[in-house]
């Protein structure tokens, strides 16, 4: 920002701010009106051309008043988040409707991803807490007859991974299964096969009696688990530079698994405009953060709204969505049995 003055900053923050406000291109009488610094129009028509000129605004076209590029949004977003981290406060003051449900994980992100597609006026994904990357609070084994059990691996935030498993005949299972939970309880998933391999080396006995429990490791590592949960796509056509001609290939796009991958593939940030490379969503600004248990990180959430929209509300909101996320996860995975 070295290319410009503090009056053209001051200058620039307002026509960003007001166009995001209203969506009408600003005039120079418009920066007159809505600021209380003693500048002549003469002045700040000198500073919109250069603006202008330097790639952070543009005119439509002659008479109109000026529009900001993704660069200006860039300028008004790093402004935004100085000031926030200025004049953070403890808690929130969001206004929420809706509360979280209890109980089910998938309600829990449902009724975040509802809970901010809504009060941001954008799309929302939530990546989902994989297993692999959680801690195993408890297997339980249940026999069915003396040589076939179906095992129940229960994690942190009590998803549970339910297998049937063949094995030689066996018939102090309640022991296996004490052993087991000894050895692997707060393991994360993810290790469960080597820390099999760790427990047959140093018991030679567990060799033949967990051999099925080694092979059955390589059967949860292969699991497939529904990655994602999605609210709000319709939002994306309220965008105040809206292209029609792109709904279909939108709205085609925003559904597809492929998508989503791509999204969180941008990693942590804030991409503006032309800044996330994603064809067709040259109007939307995508928001990418992450959630935690405890300090953890156990998931992201992806936020596509309507560039020239309304970024002190989505910051707030997502902030506050990721807080309750992180705290309600965390109290589950300190409560789960």
């Amino acid at each position: 920002m070295r290319d410009l003055s503090e009056r053209q900053k001051k200058i620039l923050y307002c026509v960003v701010r007001e166009y995001v406000k209203t969506g009408v291109p600003v005039s120079s009488k418009k920066v007159l009106e809505t600021t209380n610094l003693d500048w002549s129009g003469a002045t700040v028509r000198n500073d919109l051309r250069k603006l202008d000129y330097l790639g952070y605004i543009f005119q439509p076209h002659t008479s109109a008043g000026r529009i900001p590029t993704d660069k200006g949004l860039r300028f008004y977003v790093n402004e935004i988040l100085k000031i926030r981290q200025e004049t953070k406060k403890k808690g929130s003051s969001v206004d929420t409707t809706m509360n979280f449900p209890i109980g089910d994980l998938d309600k829990v992100i449902h009724g975040a991803a509802k809970l901010l597609a809504t009060t941001v006026k954008g799309f929302v994904i939530i990546e989902k807490p994989s297993p692999m990357n959680l801690r195993i609070k408890r297997i339980v084994l249940t026999p069915v007859t003396s040589n076939f059990s179906i095992v129940n691996i229960i994690t942190e935030l009590g998803l549970t991974t339910v297998l049937p498993i063949q094995h030689s005949e066996i018939f102090n299972i309640d022991e296996i299964e004490h052993f087991l939970n000894k050895s692997l309880q707060a393991a994360f998933l993810s290790d469960f096969k080597l820390k099999l391999k760790e427990i047959t080396e140093r018991f030679s006995w567990a060799e033949g009696r967990l051999k099925e429990f080694i092979e059955l490791s390589e059967r949860i590592a292969s699991e497939k688990y529904e990655d994602y949960i999605a609210d709000g796509v319709f939002n994306l056509i309220n965008a105040k530079r809206f292209d029609e001609n792109k709904l279909k290939e939108i709205v085609r796009l925003s559904t597809s698994i492929d998508f989503y991958s791509q999204i969180f593939n941008l990693g942590e940030g804030i991409y503006i405009g032309k800044e996330h490379n994603l064809r067709n969503f040259e109007q939307y600004t995508v928001v990418i953060v992450p959630y935690f248990v405890g300090s953890r990180e156990v998931g992201k959430i992806a936020v596509i709204f309507d560039k020239f929209g309304d970024y002190d509300k989505v910051f707030e909101s997502i902030e506050y969505v990721v807080n309750r996320l992180t705290e309600y996860f965390t109290v589950v995975s300190r409560n789960v049995q």
